[in-house]
């Protein structure tokens, strides 16, 4: 595998040193899917790429095998020419017939790895000041080779990490109001999640919800919202002994320790979406007043199924804990839709800019 990096931008001239917008890199993902696709649409928009400067860190001729293919199809279709961007170009030869459009597979999964595994390795060098990071197929990573849970896992083990979590955050095109969810489990089957939840990992989710919120958001105290984990919240060991014998004991705890900040629970999870839902499409007047700065579901379902309710096509991921900032779009690789033109760059461009306002808060 070889890496080399063009600056050039359709005119030829070189982007400026001196230029102070966050350096972002983005991740191509899987080009079997519509990550190549919602890159090129997102890229050109002009209030995107005037916010930062952007390097997609991919493939230059599967770029341009995207770009001539949507050029035939949408004649009208704004989209970002290869030749204009910045290109870190990772070559793996004879690529282009591994890949077709759909089809996740070993060379996908491959060169979507390496990807990522580039754009961390720039990253931590500080060559980028954040990550975006296109979608990809998990099962194209196993059938590479690489046995990892998803992106974030590899960017908290190569970044040398303990302390991370998945935030997800979504902005209201009604309102203006943010829904943050933290996820306390990710990638477990739900059978292990009464096991793997502990004081201790509630604890270590919820210091690095609050120091997300404090650094990255400018919130200094924090109001934060706790689900149950049982129906009801298990109506005192009626329905589930786990909030009766730890999780309430835990929040007392917790109040006692940070006294600083506003910490409620645990909220039945039937009703914990009942308020956010009302401020998301603004079908209460006063709903923003009764919500919180930040949701910790406990596990992947309980959080993920409200946020992709009400903000599918606008929800971004991003891992908290990083010494940098990364982001991505809260959707797959959609392979089925993979090269028909019809995916959405709504997300792409919130998580750029997201990535954005992260960077900028933290500098």
């Amino acid at each position: 595998m070889k890496t080399k990096q063009s600056f050039f931008t359709e005119s030829g001239s070189i982007l400026r040193n001196d230029d102070l917008r966050p350096c972002l890199a983005v991740t191509l993902g899987d080009p079997a899917g519509i990550g190549p696709e919602v890159i090129l649409k997102a890229l050109a928009d002009p209030s995107v790429t005037q916010s930062c400067r952007v390097t997609v860190v991919g493939s230059r001729s599967l770029l341009q095998k995207t770009y001539s293919h949507l050029q035939k199809m949408l004649p009208d279709e704004s989209l970002a020419h290869p030749d204009s961007l910045s290109i870190l170009d990772v070559d793996f030869p004879n690529l282009d017939g591994e890949i077709t459009f759909g089809c996740g597979n070993a060379a996908s999964g491959a060169v979507s790895f390496a990807f990522l595994e580039t754009a961390i390795a720039k990253t931590l060098t500080n060559e980028f000041q954040g990550i975006v990071t296109g979608p990809i197929a998990k099962s194209a990573w196993q059938a590479a080779g690489h046995d990892y849970p998803g992106q974030t896992e590899l960017l908290a083990q190569m970044s040398g990490v303990e302390r991370f979590g998945m935030l997800f955050v979504a902005r209201s095109p009604h309102t203006g109001w943010t829904l943050r969810t933290l996820l306390a489990t990710t990638h477990i089957p739900l059978c292990q999640v009464s096991e793997v939840l502990t004081p201790e990992l509630m604890s270590r989710k919820l210091d690095l919800l609050v120091e997300c919120l404090q650094q990255d958001f400018g919130i200094a105290q924090p109001r934060v919202a706790v689900a149950g984990l049982n129906p009801h919240s298990g109506e005192q060991g009626k329905l589930g002994i786990e909030e009766k014998y730890w999780l309430n004991p835990w929040l007392e705890w917790e109040r006692k320790r940070r006294s600083d900040l506003v910490l409620d629970g645990p909220i039945p999870p039937d009703t914990m979406w009942v308020k956010p839902g009302q401020a998301w499409f603004g079908n209460h007047s006063n709903s923003s007043l009764s919500t919180y700065d930040g949701y910790l579901a406990l596990y992947h379902d309980q959080g993920l199924i409200p946020v992709k309710l009400m903000a599918f096509d606008r929800a971004i991921n991003t891992t908290i804990g990083l010494p940098f900032v990364r982001t991505s779009p809260d959707h797959g690789t959609a392979f089925d839709i993979a090269g028909k033109g019809i995916a959405n760059p709504t997300s792409m461009k919130a998580a750029i800019e997201l990535a954005v306002e992260l960077v900028k808060q933290r500098s």
